[in-house]
């Protein structure tokens, strides 16, 4: 997310990015093979190898000393590039999570800070909290608590959002509680974008008279893929329908058994963590994504599956609910966890039953991955730095 932010901002600034050295090595060969109009200038900061292997365990609240450290030597890096260069604005980009705001905004005396997409702000509802396991009712029980309370009581949140000159909101609901909580009107900028420049026209669907449902994620609480699996099993004994689940994780053991109880093995597969070019080949072939999320920022698999020609079934929140409308596919409010099985169904039965809907939902899917694509994202950032430094 962030290397496609840098890149296309690159078609409109000269950059100047401090990044992590454990992208040092892909990063300088990507930049290579790229037509840039203004070759990004990086300085990597090193996070340490536990702290890499912390990162890629998402959601590990160990990680966060280490980020805490590497933020810290970005600031005092920033202060030294600023001292010898001259610059038009601050920005503060990735992680997206409000919880580690960095200290960036420190500088803002100097110049504009500008901070975002910041996200994090969206939490498992207390609705849907009993029906998961007792391992995920405590972890994201606790969680919604501690989550309150770094809302409201962060002093280096509350300063980085005063001392900011704008703030992109991934989503609706970030931009509603930073308004609430701390009186700011964001700009809404979901923080992933799309490919409109390889959009896949998907043409087939429902091949053997089957509907095939294509579930993408990591396998833990906040997905709710028994959800999916619930689904399924109240529209089997109605129409033919399949549903393939990619990927793997900590939940993995107990859907597979809750597939096995309900007899569902033969409508449901497991394929486990697969390359992402066979992840787009799926999508090409699939003719739904069944995006059962409950807690989210602005999915990266959404947009893939609609450049891909792909609708997507989903839940009204998070940035996946600003993104998806009644032109690309079709989505619930986020109410309940049986509601949630009981309208997923009904919807997933009037597609099938309405197979048409598939090739209207395939054209709008093409205006849709248009209108956030990074190209056009980028763009409309650049147009928002101009405001920014001719306020200021």
């Amino acid at each position: 997310m962030g290397w496609h932010w840098v890149i296309h901002l690159a078609a409109h600034c000269k950059l100047t990015v401090i990044t992590e050295k454990g992208f040092q090595q892909e990063i300088e060969k990507a930049l290579l093979s790229l037509q840039l109009k203004h070759v990004p200038e990086f300085h990597f900061i090193d996070i340490g190898e536990k702290g890499r292997e912390l990162f890629w365990k998402q959601g590990s609240i160990l990680f966060y000393s280490h980020y805490n450290k590497w933020q810290k030597d970005a600031y005092k890096l920033a202060r030294e590039l600023m001292s010898e260069n001259e610059y038009d604005l601050v920005h503060q980009l990735n992680l997206i999570g409000f919880r580690e705001p960095g200290y960036l905004w420190k500088l803002s005396h100097k110049k504009p800070f500008v901070w975002g997409p910041v996200g994090g702000f969206s939490q498992v509802p207390f609705k849907f909290l009993p029906q998961l396991s007792p391992k995920n009712k405590i972890f994201y029980g606790g969680k919604n608590v501690l989550h309150y309370l770094q809302v409201h009581f962060h002093s280096r949140v509350k300063k980085a959002f005063k001392n900011s000159s704008l703030v992109f909101a991934e989503s609706s609901t970030t931009k509603d509680v930073v308004k609430k909580v701390y009186n700011i009107d964001a700009v809404l900028m979901n923080e992933t974008g799309g490919n409109y420049n390889e959009f896949y026209a998907h043409e087939s669907f429902c091949k053997d008279n089957t509907i095939h449902l294509l579930w993408v994620g990591k396998i833990q609480g906040l997905k709710a893929l028994p959800i999916a699996i619930q689904a399924v099993n109240k529209l089997k004994s109605k129409f033919s329908v399949k549903m393939s689940v990619v990927g793997d994780g900590p939940d993995e053991a107990e859907c597979k058994n809750l597939v096995k109880e309900l007899g569902l093995e033969k409508e449901i597969t497991f394929t486990g963590k697969i390359l992402n070019t066979q992840v787009i080949e799926m999508m090409r072939e699939y003719d739904l994504l069944f995006f059962t999320s409950l807690k989210e920022g602005t999915p990266h698999v959404v947009l893939e599956a609609l450049s891909n020609g792909l609708p997507v079934l989903c839940h009204d929140a998070c940035g996946h609910g600003d993104i998806v409308d009644e032109t690309c596919g079709m989505k619930i409010p986020l109410f309940s966890f049986q509601n949630s099985i009981d309208q997923f169904a009904e919807k997933i039965e009037f597609l099938f039953l309405n197979q048409d809907k598939f090739k209207i939902f395939t054209e709008g899917a093409k205006e849709c991955v248009k209108r956030n694509s990074w190209e056009y994202k980028a763009k409309s950032m650049v147009d928002y730095y101009h405001k920014v430094i001719d306020f200021n």
